[in-house]
């Protein structure tokens, strides 16, 4: 297949990139950040992999449907977090989670040593453990703008809501977290 097309717009020879090179490029440049992002949501790394994945094979789908009003990365970045959205709500993912909770609770009960212990608790009070226990609304928005550092006009097209809200959820977030943190919030 083609690398490259042409076609004449207005006497003027454009050239425009085939769909699979175009996928490769997003796939080059954005791969390993929707995988972190997904890893953001569903804490599990083989599913981030596997979402990361089904992300890219949509996008290739729906290249015909993009229509340039965002970027490719927002573009990309708004179907990971609804396959992550759609994967935390399915049925495997709920039984899972009850199945690891269980484990976790088995855990607790095993004895540890004062060394396991302290690395525990100190795990505990890490602020990205203070993230990850805030509703999913200021989770995300925390997660994409410090951690992608995307900008709340970015946020707000991938999760379809308005930079205002996006930014109200920031305070609100970053409130929740000063009172989980006793009060102390990093960079301030």
């Amino acid at each position: 297949m083609e690398e490259v097309l042409q076609h004449e717009k207005g006497g003027v020879v454009q050239m425009e990139i085939s769909e699979e090179r175009l996928i490769e490029n997003l796939i080059d440049e954005y791969e390993v950040q929707v995988t972190k992002l997904a890893y953001l949501y569903v804490k599990d790394w083989p599913a981030a992999q596997d979402i990361t994945q089904e992300v890219f094979i949509k996008a290739f789908h729906a290249l015909h449907q993009f229509n340039h009003n965002s970027s490719y990365k927002t573009w990309i970045y708004r179907i990971a977090i609804n396959l992550c959205k759609d994967y935390k709500r399915s049925a495997y993912f709920r039984r899972n989670t009850i199945v690891n909770k269980f484990h976790t609770l088995l855990k607790k009960e095993a004895s540890v040593s004062p060394e396991q212990e302290l690395i525990l608790n100190e795990e505990n009070d890490s602020v990205a453990s203070h993230v990850f226990s805030l509703p999913l609304k200021y989770k995300e928005v925390i997660l994409l703008y410090y951690y992608e550092e995307l900008s709340t006009q970015e946020i707000g097209d991938m999760l379809g809501i308005n930079p205002s809200t996006v930014r109200t959820r920031l305070d609100r977030g970053r409130e929740k977290l000063k009172k989980t943190m006793g009060g102390r919030f990093p960079n301030e």
